[in-house]
Parts: C-alpha cells; structure tokens; sequence
C-alpha cells in the first residue's frame, strides 16, 4: 500500500484555477501548444509584492463533446492533475498551466506523454496575446 499522506496527494486550493477570468487570461496572454488530444496553454503570474516567486496553479478543461460521461471527464481531470502535481509543478513555477481537451486519449500513458511535450513546447513558444487596435 501507498505511505504517502492522503494531505500530499492533492493539490492544494492555491494551486488550481477557481474562476472563469483565470482561463480568459491564459487564453488570451499565454504561450500555446497544441496537440492532437489537448492544448497547453502558460502563462506567467508574477510575484508577490516582497518579491517572492507566485506558486504554478492548474486549470484542466474537458467538454462534454470530448467525453459524454462525467466518470471520463473526471478521470482525465484526475490524470492531468496528478501529472502536473508530481512532475510539473515545481518546473512551472511562477506560471498558470490551462490543459484543454481537444479529443479523448486512448490511455493514461499516451495523454501525459502528450502533456508533457506540449509543456516543453509552450515553455520556449512566443507569448501570443491578443493585439490592441
């Protein structure tokens, strides 16, 4: 059996999206990478006012379209989630990371190998954010 601390399995509420405004703004200021099951969208959250770096926070998307029965739909927020808390959220710090579910994934290795490549993608890709007229 697992002797990891139930407390350490989970994300904390400092490191997730809560509101809508936060997905607007990585859809509008963040470094996209696209694949063919998801789309990985960063974008950077600044510091604290003493300077101090700001904690990676995890948004994951997955409509109905993409998967009709909400055990899927939770089982893909699961997957993501224990990949960003395990491998990712010490590397993405300082930055909001937004997963949206494009198609279903065949398995569980197939959807984070994906993530994990578009992460590295967005991370060196040109900040594409909306243009002023």
């Amino acid at each position: 059996m697992d002797a990891q601390p139930v407390a350490d399995r989970s994300l904390p509420p400092a490191a997730r999206f809560h509101h809508g405004v936060d997905f607007t703004r990585a859809f509008d200021r963040g470094q996209k990478a696209g694949g063919r099951h998801c789309q990985v969208l960063l974008r950077p959250r600044g510091r604290w006012q003493d300077g101090t770096q700001r904690c990676a926070r995890l948004g994951v998307m997955v409509s109905t379209k993409v998967a009709p029965l909400a055990v899927r739909r939770h089982t893909l927020k699961r997957w993501v989630r224990e990949l960003f808390r395990v491998q990712l959220k010490q590397r993405l710090d300082g930055l909001d990371m937004a997963v949206v579910f494009r198609s279903d994934p065949p398995d569980h290795a197939a959807c984070d190998a994906e993530i994990l490549a578009l992460v590295e993608r967005a991370l060196v890709a040109r900040p594409e954010g909306r243009r002023r007229r």
